[in-house]
């Protein structure tokens, strides 16, 4: 299943969002993996690196829209 994100006005692209697991999601440009969204409850995990297993936390927030910022700007 792949999630389209609302594009932010400092952005050419929306990234796609797919669900990898049932609370992990990889987001997506059209050519590589960025990072990944882990839901843990209430909050949202921001992680870099397009292999899940290797990817690096880089942020927390109770905010989605903000995951997925912390995942964009890294």
């Amino acid at each position: 299943m792949v999630l389209s994100h609302a594009q932010d006005r400092d952005s050419r692209r929306e990234p796609n969002i797919a669900l990898v697991t049932d609370d992990v999601y990889s987001v997506m440009t059209d050519h590589h993996t960025l990072g990944y969204i882990h839901r843990v409850g209430t909050v949202y995990v921001a992680l870099a690196g397009d292999v899940l297993s290797h990817a690096v936390e880089i942020g927390q927030s109770l905010s989605w829209d903000d995951a997925i910022r912390m995942v964009r700007a890294h």
